[in-house]
């Protein structure tokens, strides 16, 4: 069975370059958002950045699994998206514990969650040094705290896989790979 692999846990804790450490860029869910790109990114590879416009239209027409607004911007999934990923084989996304509910209650064991977790002061430095504004950083240090909540109801998850994202990209690949080995035993 081919899994969608919904990388959770507070902003800046590494998720993305995880999950793109571990996975090929074709494995991506490419989710739609209103916030603008940061440097670097790219629309249709990174995300669908929409206009606040185009997203109200998208939620109307019920094409999103989830979405949600997270530090004042939206983002979304759609419906046809992840479902053509988990057709081609395994995929990932990067999504609030919120939207990881979402896909799971709609496409059930197919959606694997991996929370992503990290040291608080560890986390500050990680926004500084990718260059979030200084309100940015204290919206998510807020939200910090609410992000870790999510873990209590997701470890009753039997399949979760918890990362701890302080010892560096490789350690924390080399955890994701126990313990997906663990869980196909």
């Amino acid at each position: 069975m081919n899994k969608c692999y919904v990388f959770i846990g507070p902003s800046g804790s590494g998720k993305t370059s995880i999950a793109s450490a571990l996975f090929e860029p074709k494995e991506k869910i490419v989710t739609s958002t209103t916030r603008p790109p940061r440097k670097g990114e790219t629309d249709q590879k990174d995300y669908y950045f929409l206009s606040e416009d185009k997203f109200e239209q998208l939620i109307t027409e019920q094409a999103f699994v989830e979405w949600d607004e997270y530090a004042g911007h939206k983002y979304g999934s759609t419906k046809r998206e992840i479902a053509q990923k988990l057709k081609n084989g395994d995929c990932y996304t990067i999504l609030t514990a919120a939207g990881f509910w979402a896909l799971y209650h709609a496409f059930g064991k197919q959606i694997q969650p991996v929370f992503v977790t990290i040291a608080k002061n560890k986390l500050k430095q990680r926004l500084e040094q990718r260059g979030d504004a200084p309100d940015q950083i204290k919206k998510r240090l807020a939200l910090f705290e609410q992000d870790t909540k999510e873990l209590d109801e997701l470890k009753k998850l039997p399949n979760l896989i918890v990362l701890a994202n302080n010892e560096g990209l490789e350690a924390t690949k080399n955890q994701f790979k126990r313990q997906i080995k663990m869980l196909k035993e």
